[in-house]
């Protein structure tokens, strides 16, 4: 009898350590400002300041071809950390969905930045309601009200409207497409691709382009939409796209190859001696 009590005492210590060790939910952070849509040239841009100093930003970037969303967090600081990466997890409270995905984490001469990217399937703008949780390896866990979203995201969408037509991308290509383009980019580089010139300045980032595949499966144009501050890494990309890539075309619902537009992002790592 005595070793079962031993036993069980140990199993109550053990569960009461697990309990105390579990993290804290972090602080829900309330907006100090009202939602600003910022109708940029190559970009839509959703935000709101949070904390007392309005020190923090909260972003959302739509895609421009609606397939996924970009959320940024910005955090005014003067210290300088290392660029981060590694696994994000997502949850919207106000209408339970979650998504697990990336993140890129660097610093700027003033602030932090944390970018995570997720796909329009696995959690829809127009659900975005409530609160969001965002949790990222390293930059820890953010908790953010997000009240009135559903009043900004008619002008956000609005913006993205605008945004297509200046790029001369119609309804019309949109709706056509019945099978998306099979535009997998990585494999068409390789580590022999890296600039010199990038490589001697220790360059490195994420260069997003908008490309049109026609419909023998070349890429006929290439525009860098999101800059990676390193022109030379932007030039490259566009020039092996342009050269090398052969994808598998979009098709129209009579199963026939189309010319379609596409959005890759392609992420430049500086190699590990």
């Amino acid at each position: 009898m005595r070793l079962k009590f031993l036993a069980a005492s140990a199993i109550v210590l053990f569960a009461h350590t697990m309990a105390a060790a579990a993290p804290k939910p972090p602080a829900l952070m309330a907006p100090t400002g009202p939602w600003n849509v910022d109708f940029a040239d190559k970009m839509c841009l959703l935000m709101r300041p949070y904390g007392k100093d309005r020190s923090t930003h909260l972003m959302l970037k739509p895609a421009m071809l609606g397939d996924g969303l970009e959320i940024i967090v910005t955090k005014t600081t003067s210290a300088s950390s290392d660029p981060q990466s590694g696994k994000a997890a997502l949850s919207i409270w106000g209408t339970p969905s979650a998504a697990e995905t990336y993140f890129t984490a660097y610093s700027t001469a003033s602030a932090r930045l944390i970018r995570i990217w997720i796909k329009e399937d696995a959690i829809p703008l127009s659900t975005v309601r409530g609160t969001l949780q965002i949790d990222a390896k390293h930059e820890g866990r953010h908790l953010f009200a997000i009240p009135g979203i559903e009043n900004a995201l008619p002008i956000l969408s609005k913006c993205l409207d605008q945004l297509r037509a200046a790029y001369k991308i119609s309804d019309t290509d949109l709706a056509a497409i019945v099978t998306k383009p099979d535009a997998s980019p990585a494999s068409i580089f390789s580590s022999d691709d890296y600039p010199r010139e990038a490589l001697i300045k220790g360059q490195a980032g994420t260069v997003g382009v908008l490309i049109w595949i026609e419909a023998t499966g070349r890429v006929s144009t290439c525009e860098v939409i999101e800059s990676s501050a390193a022109p030379i890494l932007e030039k490259t990309t566009c020039d092996i796209l342009t050269r090398r890539a052969r994808f598998a075309p979009a098709k129209d619902a009579a199963g026939a190859a189309i010319r379609s537009p596409s959005f890759s992002r392609i992420r430049w790592l500086l190699p590990i001696n």
